[in-house]
Order: C-alpha cells, then structure tokens, then sequence
C-alpha cells in the first residue's frame, strides 16, 4: 500500500513538474512582456532585459528595446548592449533614426528628487552607448578614438547637462584612464564647445586634467 501512495505521488509530482515547465516555456515565448514584468518583480533584471528584447521582436514595442538596452549597458553586458543600440540607433538619416529621435523627444528625465538636473532620454541613451563603446575598445586606440568621436557628435554645442561627453568622462574619470582622459581632453577642448556658469563644461575639463 506505502509503495502505490508513493508511487501515485511521485507520478504526481513529475506531471506537475511537466506541466509547470511547459506552461513556462509556453508563456515565455508567447507573452514576453509578462516575463519581462516577472522576472524583473524577482530582482532578476539581466533576464528582465532579455525578454524585452524578445518582447521587441515580438511586437516591435521600441520602449522594450531601449530597457533591453539600458538594462544591458547598466549591467556592463557590453556586447550585447552595443547589438542593442545599434539597432535601437539606426543609420543615419534612416526611419529607424527617426523612429529614436521621436521617442527620445517623447520623455524627459531627472537626474533625481534632490538635485534636479534636466537629463534629456536622448542624452541618457548616447551617454550609455558611448560607455558601453569606450568598454569594449579595451587596448585599441583605434576604438577609443571613435568613442570619444561619438560622445562630441552627440552632445550640442551649448554642452547641456548629464551630455554623452560628461558620462564618458566620468566612465574614464572612475577607472583612472590616463591616457584616455588625455585623448578626450583634447578632442573636447577643439570641439567648440560653450563654457559658462550654466554648465558644466569646465567640471569635466578640471576632472580630466586631474587623471
């Protein structure tokens, strides 16, 4: 009689694990999205990005792609935070540009609740990127320049606060880049760029002349 009950038990609990799985795999690959919201609620926020990947190839949901992004770029996932964006960026003067530029000018960030820094989401994402970018140039110079390149063609002249050039500079400011901090200085101060109280321009000059 113990043996049947086990038995019948273990039968049970083999079929609910069965089942467990494929309703998990079936709504992974059906609603995306509610895994991204499911793992995230887990604090599971690389697998989170993962599925707004997939939830973005799914519907082509672009507010999904750039978390996917985010997520990756903030976790240094860089490879694949780079895939992300160039598809997120598009080339230029393409509809998918376009498609980036109208998000972008759909949101408006702050920095945080005590400091009220105005942070525009198109300088958030290119400022991400072109960390991500500078990371993955590791030893070539070649890749540092064009990093640098990016983060200048990105940031307007007027050098407006939380610019791509001020996260790549606090990027190589924290790592104690020398040499790269030296590149950037130098590719910034032959950039034009406005230098007045109401920015920060002179902040990250004195930063990067101090490494």
């Amino acid at each position: 009689m113990k043996k049947t009950i086990t038995r019948t038990a273990l039968i049970t609990l083999g079929i609910t694990l069965i089942v467990a799985i494929a309703v998990f795999g079936i709504v992974s690959f059906c609603l995306p999205s509610v895994m991204m919201d499911f793992t995230a609620s887990l604090g599971l926020k690389s697998l989170s990005g993962d599925y707004a990947f997939q939830e973005y190839e799914r519907s082509g949901n672009l507010d999904c792609l750039v978390r996917s992004f985010v997520i990756a770029a903030e976790k240094e996932n860089d490879r694949i935070a780079d895939d992300r964006f160039e598809i997120l960026y598009g080339e230029d003067d393409s509809e998918q540009r376009d498609k980036f530029e109208a998000y972008c000018d759909s949101y408006k960030l702050d920095s945080s609740d005590d400091v009220k820094l105005e942070v525009t989401m198109r300088s958030y994402i290119l400022g991400l990127a072109s960390c991500v970018k500078y990371r993955l140039a590791k030893t070539s110079d070649e890749k540092k320049k064009e990093a640098c390149e990016f983060a200048i063609e990105a940031t307007d002249k007027s050098f407006p606060q939380g610019n791509p050039v001020v996260y790549l500079s606090i990027e190589a400011v924290e790592k104690r880049d020398g040499a790269f901090c030296k590149m950037l200085l130098e590719k910034i101060k032959a950039a034009g760029f406005e230098d007045s109280e109401k920015n920060d321009y002179s902040d990250i000059v004195k930063l990067l002349e101090g490494v």
